[in-house]
């Protein structure tokens, strides 16, 4: 196991700098061609090399002096990704557990037993809900309240929930239920299917020929048979909600790090002769690697734990990787 989780770390700790310089440089010379495709004030010249500035940015880190946010006085880079982190990890949280609550709840409760089966209606629901992406149902619990304010008599212009912007209470609810949604049905799917599986197996048989209810057979032992195979379709999930992080903040201004990225890479208006210049906040390496290495940061150690307790859960693997050493 401790070789196992070192590996694990060492990886990705290499995926997370190259995953930084490459965001960096990428910010770095980005902006310089957003720069020379100005139509007004085209700059001449060759972008400078980014070795220099990124040098520039790690020592600031190292020693204890992050660049500074433009715009955003007596704020620097660290402050602000750190503030971000905790918003969305708190969203990303309850958005994780609310699907997987209720993406088992439906789960367990769509599969019928004599014979085993998936219930009917989990079918087309599981259909519909996979092709909708948390931003389309975001938007959509959008035009549902607006509906609702138009055409609904006595509301005088007020909503049971906001429609965007931070705050732990009634502000979670639409974000939540939006990066939420897709992958609690996709968790219900996989395991009403596996557990059908499960009751097909001969063990299944003989225990219910033994006396013992379904419903101890499915709590007992059918549950911790599918342990693994679903794990792994969480993590899935969970990597989708991660990269849905991005749309949804921006569409409900949820200041995390999810929006903090957009912000960075969003194109300046074209270009007038009042409006020549493009904000120093566009594409300011700094701020872009930091958030889209904390994006990956997240994403790789939610991955890495749900690896672990599948290799703690899965006593062949356990093995097949001791076959291996030894060899």
């Amino acid at each position: 196991m401790f070789m196992f989780v070192l590996r694990r770390l060492i990886g990705m700790m290499i995926l997370l700098i190259g995953v930084n310089f490459l965001t960096f440089a990428y910010a770095h010379y980005g902006r310089f061609e957003q720069l020379k495709q100005n139509p007004i004030f085209a700059q001449e010249g060759k972008a400078e090399p980014v070795l220099p500035f990124y040098k520039e940015y790690i020592d600031g880190f190292i020693n204890g002096n992050p660049i500074p946010i433009p715009m955003m006085a007596g704020v620097d880079v660290w402050d602000m990704v750190s503030l971000a982190a905790k918003n969305s990890l708190g969203l990303l949280g309850l958005a994780f557990f609310t699907s997987l609550l209720v993406g088992l709840l439906i789960g367990i409760s769509a599969v019928k037993v004599e014979p085993p089966r998936v219930a009917n209606w989990l079918i087309p629901v599981s259909t519909v809900s996979l092709a909708m992406p948390g931003f389309y149902v975001g938007a959509l619990l959008i035009t549902i309240s607006i509906y609702y304010l138009l055409y609904t008599p006595g509301t005088q212009a007020s909503l049971p929930f906001p429609l965007g912007g931070f705050g732990w209470d009634a502000h979670l609810v639409f974000p939540v239920i939006a990066l939420s949604f897709r992958p609690s049905i996709q968790i219900a799917q996989t395991t009403a299917t596996l557990l059908v599986e499960e009751f097909s197996h001969t063990y299944v048989t003989v225990a219910r020929s033994l006396g013992h209810s379904w419903r101890l057979i499915k709590y007992k032992t059918a549950l911790r048979n599918i342990y693994v195979p679903l794990a792994q379709v969480i993590a899935t999930s969970l990597s989708v909600m991660i990269g849905e992080l991005i749309l949804l903040e921006w569409l409900f201004r949820w200041p995390g790090l999810g929006r903090q990225l957009a912000a960075s890479i969003q194109p300046p208006s074209i270009a007038t002769v009042y409006s020549a210049s493009i904000p120093s906040s566009y594409l300011h390496a700094p701020t872009v690697a930091t958030v889209a290495t904390a994006l990956g940061a997240i994403l790789i150690i939610s991955n890495m734990l749900v690896s672990i307790f599948t290799f703690s859960a899965d006593p062949r693997l356990r093995t097949h990787r001791q076959d291996s050493d030894n060899a």
